[in-house]
């Protein structure tokens, strides 16, 4: 009896455990896919673990492209509706970063999107930059700044073309209804004011 008693306890503790089910690597690119799987279905503090400890490997390695990949990926994470479905415990306890609380995540999420752009520049990654800028415009959407998301969105169509010039065979997954991502991002322009 008392050692089932001490069974179900160190099944309640473990399973109340942010991190239990993430696998160990150092891969810092497999860390923001386990980051991104992780925050998708609700888990955000390990996913935000994940994420910070991908930046530190970006970072030592002095690897553009993954640390460009990274700061995307914590842009989006500080967006996400798993955040707000966590917001309580946001608001208590706050981020891994000191400087990130619950009610400036969207502030930070632009800056993490800014971030990631002269990592992708230095690279010329002229679809990670396309990505990029968009995502830019959206945090700016989300910041309720409208007439700030026009140049974000111009410069994602700019560097859509780059990219296309230079990888004719490029695929962009647009969302269901639109053909062109030249389509996508106008809906965003009229909505935002910029056309």
């Amino acid at each position: 009896m008392k050692k089932n008693i001490l069974l179900i306890l160190a099944i309640i503790i473990l399973g109340g455990c942010a991190a239990v089910g993430v696998p160990s690597t150092s891969d810092p690119i497999e860390k923001l896919k386990w980051a991104d799987e992780l925050y998708s279905r609700g888990r955000p503090f390990p996913a935000e673990k994940l994420i910070n400890e991908a930046i530190v490997i970006c970072q030592e390695n002095n690897n553009s492209e993954c640390l460009g990949k990274a700061y995307l990926s914590y842009g989006f994470f500080l967006r996400s509706p798993s955040i707000e479905k966590n917001h309580i415990n946001y608001k208590k306890y706050g981020f891994r970063n000191s400087d990130i609380t619950y009610d400036n995540r969207f502030i930070k999420s632009k800056e993490y999107f800014e971030k990631a752009i002269p990592e992708f520049l230095k690279i010329k990654s002229y679809d990670a930059l396309t990505n990029a800028y968009l995502n830019l415009g959206f945090a700016y959407y989300f910041l309720g700044e409208h007439k700030s998301e026009c140049e974000p969105y111009r410069l994602s169509l700019e560097y859509n073309k780059k990219n296309l010039e230079i990888n004719p065979q490029a695929k962009i997954s647009l969302p269901k209804g639109f053909s062109t991502y030249k389509e996508y991002v106008a809906i965003h322009q009229k909505r935002a004011g910029c056309l």
